[in-house]
């Protein structure tokens, strides 16, 4: 059994593949714990044995799709740091790209890692285990990118930035999206211009 594409052809792509990105779609959508192995099976055009000889359970399937998120959200470090840009210019790279990241999709909801954190509450979940250790990685991230751009007292303004960072993605839902990003975007590098050195 092969998904059909919007296009109305066959996925012929392996069913572990198919899970991954309907689980991925339906997961932010409408939340983890509200999508049944069931629907995504149907939907991905599959079944419950090919899920399960994928990924033993429902829940290795959530930590492998945000494990693909944690990919994402790293690729707008990643961004500021390999531009060429000279280090107290990173950090600013960083928030517009953030930003950008949000403007760019017009279903925002929020981080899909923050949104894991929010309906797991045990700390031993996979899914948590998962999205806890980016957060964490992303904070000692932001803090060393801020202490590189020589930034006064880097661990507190790092700390400052990512919370910035974390309530943008909160209130996109409300706010909408795009004024979210705008918010994000001033109030982040106002904070910068702040605390590094000046160009």
């Amino acid at each position: 059994m092969a998904e059909m594409t919007k296009a109305g052809k066959r996925d012929s792509r392996p069913a572990a593949e198919r899970l991954k990105d309907v689980a991925k779609e339906l997961f932010y959508k409408q939340g983890i714990r509200a999508t049944g192995v069931e629907e995504l099976c149907r939907v991905a055009g599959t079944t419950k044995i090919s899920l399960y000889r994928a990924y033993p359970s429902k829940d290795e399937l959530i930590a492998s799709v945000l494990r693909q998120d944690c990919e994402e959200e790293s690729c707008w470090l990643e961004q500021a740091q390999n531009t060429g840009l000279a280090p107290a210019d990173r950090p600013r790279a960083y928030v517009r790209a953030a930003a950008d990241a949000m403007r760019q999709n017009d279903d925002y909801r929020g981080c899909p890692l923050g949104m894991a954190i929010v309906e797991f509450p045990d700390p031993e979940h996979p899914a948590r285990k998962v999205a806890d250790a980016y957060k964490l990685k992303m904070r000692d991230a932001i803090r060393k990118m801020l202490a590189e751009a020589g930034a006064s007292e880097p661990d507190e303004t790092g700390d400052t930035l990512l919370l910035m960072i974390e309530g943008a993605f909160a209130a996109a839902p409300y706010l909408g999206h795009t004024a979210a990003a705008d918010a994000l975007e001033r109030s982040g590098l106002r904070m910068l211009d702040a605390v590094l050195p000046a160009r």
